[in-house]
Formats: C-alpha cells, structure tokens, sequence
C-alpha cells in the first residue's frame, strides 16, 4: 500500500520513482556513508603518519640566525692571561666581540645508526596503516550487511503492507456479503458481527503494517542519505546455496579480521626490535656553515664552518627499557593468540550462517505447497459460506491462513538474503553476491 501511494503521488506531480539496485545502493553508501567516510579519513591519517616516519631517517637542514645587543662588549684582560710576564695595567683590556652580535648560518644534522629504532619505528606506523585499512575493510562489510538488512527489510515491509491491504479487501468482501446473507436471514446476526470483527481487526493490522513499511524505508533512507528511495524486488525461481568449502578457503586466506591480527602482530614484532635498539649505540653527522656574521675578533677567531661524527653509548638509562621490551613482546603474544581465537569465531560463524542459509532455502520452497493449500481452502471455504455451509470464522481463518503462508515465504526469502550476505562477506567480497543474485535471477 506504501509503494502505491508513493507511485501515485509521483506520478501526480510528474515525476516517476526510479528503483535503485542493491548494487547501486552499496555503490552510494559505500562512496558517501558518513561512517566509511569517517574511516577513510582514518586511513588517510594513518598514512601520513607512515610518512612522517620514513621522514626520520632523512637529514636535517636548518637556517638559523640570530642578533644579540649587550650592555656592553666582551674584553680579554691579557695581563689575566699571564700576570707574571705583563704588569697590570700596562696594556688595555682589547674588545673580542661588538655590542650588537649577529650571526647567520646552516646547521644540519645526518642519523647513521639508531640500534635499528627508526626503521623500526618506520615498520610499526606501516603495520599501523595495514591495520587501518583492514579495519576499513570489516567496517565496509558491516555497512554491507546492514544495507542488505534494512534494503530487503523494505521490501518485507511493503509486502507485508500488501498482503494486509489484500486481507482488508477480501474481509470488506466477506463482510457485504455477511450483510446480504443476515439481511436475507440465511445467516444468523452472530456470523455477520464475526465478519464485522474480523474486517476491523484486519484494518487494524493493515495500518500497523503501512507503518512498519514507512519507519524501514525510513530507515534505509537514512543509511544511504536519500530521500523515498524504491528497492528492487528480488525474484529468483529457486533459492540456492553456494558450497561451503570455497567460502572457509577464501575466508581464511583473506578475511579482514585475520589480516587485522596480522597487522598488529607486525606492529608488536617492529616494537620489540626499537626496543632492543635501546640496548645499542647510536651514530649520526653534525655540521654547521656560517652564512653571516658580525667583524668582531671572536667571529674571525671562530671557523666558518664544521662537521662532526657524535656517537653515544647508553650504559644506564631510566627510560625503562626491559620493560618496554617485555610489553612488546607480550603484545606480540596477544595478538597472535587473538588471532586464532578470531579464526575458530569466524570459522563458527560461517558454518552457522550457512546452516541458516539453507535452512531459509529450504523453508522457501517447502511453501510453495503450503500457499496452493491454503488458496484453495480459502477458495472453498469461500463458496461453502456463499452457501451457508461455512462459518464466519472458518473464512477468517482460511483467509488468516493464506496471509500467514504468503508472508511466511516472504520471511523465508528475506532471511535467505541476510544469510546469503553474511555468507558472502565472511568468505569473499562483496560484488560476489551481486553475481550470485545476477546468476539466480537469470534461471
């Protein structure tokens, strides 16, 4: 009822819904969704900080310039460099640096050898990045499946309004033809009042449903940021079941949860070793080339320029070295035993999603009897009341019934789907399931 309202009102204002696949609708979410976008950006951070890394093993160039003004100039007594060979007094104090004292050079600095920190370090923040983007890939899976959720959710919804607007019709039916029955005293008045009954409390659950129907596109509206957007329905002839074993295969070999753990796994090993790094010497160049300077005696006195090699030893540190080294290590260990515990879920939750599969499969088909049943009971009880050999009720409850088996396979189908997701992308990506749709929906 939802999507005929919809459809007119459109089409009153000359505009026509267009239906967006569940391709399309991933395509948008997966481009504009504020929480992939958000994720993104993560990523994007991670990668500069990769970068600010490998920066640390650079050299270092800097312009530096500065200017002093003194109280006064600085002098050199010579008769306090050697009071026994000059008198006090007998020469002047001589100026070695002007009142104003300026100076311009380069100065630069080259690390050699860090004991294996910095690329260390440079290793850790690239394990950082690949963690990143894996936890972007399991955030994209979990968009995917709630996208699969709310996207078919719709379209539960609206079948559920249809099948209620049907049963609204059929009981207003059902309920004029009570009124002639009674009128004409074919039937008794309590048949009459169960047919006005039933034909509430139909109405009743019509409206609940159209509000189901309003609150999931409302829903999948807001997921993907759009306004009225109109599922595909999907219609397959037979719903089937992708084997099992490749899917364990794939996901093992790629599943973003595993290569998280493997990732942060790097990250604890590249730690450890900048750790023991502490433990080793470390080397690097220095200089310096003076640009400008004032025409004072220590300017002339001091050279224009110099390099150097500094090397340091540490002997005793209280930066807590060991341990830091045995908080690398034991993470190292975390994360290799978090690996495997997610292994053995993830391989759980796989078998389960696919039992759930089949089942949803097989509860499809076995339906299909289920609903002929109930349409020709439906039908026979209708004739059997036109007659007067039937109750209100018994009407009602074929009508109930055939709803119940409609919209029993309706579920069926919508679970399947769920199923089919999960399954998807626990053991691959997540175009294989628009393939498989695509294959379906070709038979």
């Amino acid at each position: 009822m939802r999507r005929a309202w919809l459809l007119l009102a459109l089409f009153s204002t000359g505009l026509a819904a267009e239906p967006v696949s569940l391709a399309q609708a991933w395509q948008t979410l997966d481009s504009q969704g504020s929480l992939l976008l958000a994720e993104r950006q993560a990523s994007e951070r991670a990668l500069a900080a990769r970068e600010a890394a490998n920066a640390a093993a650079h050299p270092n160039l800097s312009l530096g310039s500065s200017y002093i003004y003194q109280e006064k100039p600085w002098s050199l007594d010579a008769a306090s460099l050697a009071p026994d060979l000059i008198p006090p007094g007998l020469l002047p104090p001589i100026d070695i640096t002007e009142r104003a004292i300026y100076r311009t050079s380069l100065t630069g600095s080259w690390p050699i050898y860090a004991g294996g920190r910095i690329q260390a370090a440079q290793q850790v923040k690239q394990a950082e990045y690949e963690a990143q983007l894996q936890q972007l890939e399991i955030r994209r899976r979990e968009q995917f499946n709630l996208l699969v959720e709310r996207y078919y959710g719709v379209l539960l919804a609206q079948r559920n309004a249809d099948l209620r607007g049907q049963q609204v019709t059929a009981r207003e039916t059902h309920y004029r033809h009570a009124q002639l029955l009674a009128e004409q005293g074919q039937i008794a008045e309590v048949e009459r009042l169960n047919a006005q009954v039933a034909l509430d409390r139909a109405r009743v659950a019509a409206r609940a449903a159209d509000n189901q129907a309003s609150i999931a596109a409302k829903g999948l509206d807001s997921l993907l940021q759009q306004n009225a957007l109109e599922p595909v329905p999907y219609r397959a002839a037979a719903l089937e079941v992708p084997p099992l074993s490749p899917l364990r295969e794939q996901m093992l070999a790629g599943h973003p949860a595993l290569a998280l753990f493997d990732a942060k796994q790097r990250q604890a090993q590249q730690s450890a070793k900048g750790e023991k790094g502490r433990y080793l010497p470390t080397m690097g160049l220095f200089g310096s080339y003076t640009l400008a300077e004032d025409d004072s005696l220590l300017s002339e006195i001091e050279p224009e320029w110099f390099v150097g090699v500094r090397v340091t030893v540490p002997i005793f540190t209280n930066d807590g070295r060991s341990g830091r080294l045995k908080a690398a290590r034991s993470a190292e260990l975390e994360a290799r035993h978090r690996r495997n515990q997610a292994q053995q879920d993830l391989l759980l939750l796989l078998e389960a999603q696919h039992q759930a599969l089949e089942q949803a499969a097989f509860e499809y088909q076995t339906y299909d009897s289920t609903i002929a049943l109930a349409e020709e009971n439906r039908r026979l009880r209708q004739v059997a009341f036109q007659q007067g050999l039937a109750t209100s009720v018994e009407l009602v409850d074929a009508d109930q019934s055939l709803v119940a088996a409609q919209l029993g396979q309706a579920q069926a189908q919508y679970q399947y789907l769920r199923a089919l997701a999960q399954v998807m992308t626990l053991g691959g990506e997540m175009e294989r399931m628009f393939a498989w749709l695509k294959r379906e929906s070709a038979q």
